[in-house]
């Protein structure tokens, strides 16, 4: 490089001043054009340095966004899951039965008649949790199945048309004739229907002509019910029954007394049960009220119902509230629906104003606002249903499907559910005993079983196990009711969840499902008064349709007696009511068993009717 330099300045040495003048201005313009390259590469260096720098922000704020959309789907896939399990799974008020037992599993019953080839020895192998094959009992706890009678039973309770099918010319042609006799008959029932079970009372009132002048005078008539009407006890009761006992509409039973050539509209129907619910059957729905406050061991819950005109805006949705008995208590069982606009407290403190005792629920604010005024005269009892039903979901959250038995096993949500399990094996074992005996035995038996369970939770709480956001809030409701949820311990008349009065909304639901909503709060009102009264002569083992005959009957009957205080003939187990059903049972036998009368049994033709008719000297003898 020296030597270059050196070279260049004894060249230009040589220059004249033109030529250096020459040479320098052509330096110049080339240095010129290295600077606009220079400017120019810088300028690109910034552009692609401050590109450079929104994409790597765009690329942080995509990546947290990503993280975001992956926390909601997440979210989804839980939300769905449940919502699947929900819709077509089992129900978590089931789910202890749907959990073997892990050392010893419980052996089922086995239907002779739908049992499948269980395959080869080494497939039949149990899960510790099995979804779709276990059967749960009733209950909880499972194990506990109530027997209905079969049909069998109930056609032998009926009237009887008898038919005997007997061709003796077909049985001389096959077999010949007097070679052949009936040595016994084979018996064959057929469940029928009388074409038209609906029928026309009239009453004749006689005008009497009286004295000499023949003056004529009207014996006067009045429908005890809704004057100068065609309504009767039993197509109220009908109407009635159809709607709260099997959940169908009015516009639905309109259709199907037009099918049967009875005009009888919507309407008409409508009008009838607004005027006689509020008229015959709000005193007993009063009454029912009154007896149920006066108990000690009461179970509640709410749900909602949809009323078209109730004053707000279109998506509101009212609430019923169900009271209902303790299911354990010996008194005659109680359900009472209350109609309220809203979910607030005030309904609580008015239904249990006059109230002491306890009261079986979930972990609805409003139970505890109501407990801690009462000032200790009410004390709320928890529920383990819904306790369970938290680990429950929990537990479908899991991929269970991909875990073996010791994995399944492993799984927190899984010991917790067997934990619980435990308590309702232990609790449905004291079903049929008295409240005394029950209040030892769960010391002895459920007690410890609790203490294990609540064990295992606070152990769970102060681990540093990292949990679903489904099992934090299971280990925060186990927790938070805990006192609560011990509470039936100290008494036998206490049940363990409030598993009862879900029943009874679940009927109440399946109507709902058919009719949707009631129009305005008047037949919201009725709603409650109807489903307390079908529900409360059901959890007696009353016939509905004849209670409700009974009461549309009686209470009019006694009003224009001028009876008083007969409201206790009215209860669905008073002796007044069960003398009535059976009385109205031996009349429909004796009723339609008329239109049946017995015919003679045939008997096998003797020989001289055989012979009878046939010429003399035919060769044959007698």
């Amino acid at each position: 490089m020296r030597a270059d330099r050196d070279t260049f300045i004894d060249q230009i040495k040589q220059f004249d001043t033109d030529t250096l003048r020459s040479l320098a201005v052509s330096l110049y313009d080339e240095l010129s054009q290295l600077r606009m390259i220079q400017f120019e590469n810088e300028r690109i260096s910034t552009e692609a340095h401050i590109q450079f720098s929104e994409l790597n922000g765009k690329y942080a704020a995509i990546v947290r966004e990503n993280e975001e959309l992956k926390k909601l789907l997440e979210k989804e896939i839980e939300k769905n899951a449940l919502r699947t399990k929900s819709i077509f799974g089992r129900k978590t008020e089931g789910f202890p039965a749907l959990l073997d037992a892990l050392d010893n599993p419980e052996e089922e019953p086995v239907d002779e008649d739908t049992a499948e080839d269980a395959g080869p020895a080494k497939e039949r192998r149990t899960r510790v949790i099995d979804f779709e094959s276990h059967k749960g009992g009733q209950g909880a706890g499972g194990g506990h199945t109530k027997k209905n009678p079969g049909l069998a039973d109930s056609l032998g309770k009926l009237p009887r048309q008898i038919i005997y099918d007997l061709d003796v010319d077909a049985l001389n042609e096959q077999y010949g004739e007097n070679n052949w006799r009936i040595a016994y008959w084979h018996q064959h029932k057929q469940l029928m229907k009388l074409d038209t079970p609906y029928y026309t009372q009239v009453v004749y009132t006689p005008v009497v002509s009286v004295g000499l002048e023949h003056d004529l005078f009207t014996i006067p008539y009045r429908n005890p019910l809704i004057d100068k009407s065609s309504v009767s006890c039993t197509i109220i009761a009908d109407i009635l029954y159809r709607k709260f006992a099997l959940g169908l509409p009015f516009y639905r039973q309109a259709l199907d007394y037009r099918m049967q050539g009875i005009a009888l509209a919507k309407q008409t129907i409508i009008n009838w049960v607004g005027a006689l619910v509020p008229e015959v059957c709000e005193e007993v729905y009063e009454f029912m009220t009154q007896l149920l406050v006066g108990y000690r061991y009461t179970q509640c819950d709410e749900t909602y119902i949809q009323v078209n005109k109730d004053g707000y805006g279109p998506g509101h949705k009212s609430f019923l509230w169900v009271h209902t008995s303790s299911e354990l208590t010996d008194c005659p069982p109680v359900i009472i629906f209350c109609y309220e606009e809203t979910r607030g407290t005030d309904h609580l403190r008015h239904f249990f104003r006059e109230f002491l005792g306890y009261i079986t629920c979930d972990a609805y604010i409003s139970y505890r606002v109501l407990e801690e005024e009462s000032g200790g005269d009410i004390l709320t009892t928890g529920c383990f249903m819904h306790c369970r039903r938290y680990f429950a979901e929990a537990f479908f959250v899991q991929n269970v499907a991909a875990m073996n038995d010791d994995e399944l096993t492993a799984l927190p949500e899984t010991k917790a559910l067997l934990l619980i399990r435990g308590i309702y094996q232990e609790e449905n074992k004291l079903k049929e005993i008295t409240a005394d005996e029950r209040t030892i035995a769960r010391e002895e038996n459920v007690a410890p079983k609790v203490d294990a369970f609540f064990e295992y939770i606070h152990f769970l709480e102060g681990s540093d196990n990292v949990f679903s956001d489904r099992m934090k809030k299971a280990i925060t409701y186990a927790l938070n009711q805990e006192k609560n949820l011990r509470r039936f311990l100290t008494d036998g008349n206490i049940p363990c969840d409030n598993g009862h009065v879900e029943r009874v909304i679940r009927s109440y639901s399946v109507g709902r499902a058919n009719w949707l909503f009631a129009d305005t709060i008047n037949g919201a009102k009725i709603n409650a008064i109807m489903y307390s009264i079908v529900e409360t002569a059901k959890a007696n083992q009353a016939n509905i349709l004849i209670y409700l005959q009974y009461l549309f009957e009686q209470i009019p009957l006694r009003r224009m007696r001028g009876d008083k205080d007969f409201m206790a003939d009215m209860m669905p187990w008073s002796e007044a009511y069960r003398t009535y059903e059976e009385k109205k049972q031996q009349q429909r036998q004796s009723l339609y068993g008329q239109l049946f009368p017995e015919p003679e049994r045939p008997r096998t033709p003797r020989k001289r009717d055989r012979n009878a008719g046939m010429p003399e000297g035919n060769g044959l003898t007698a």
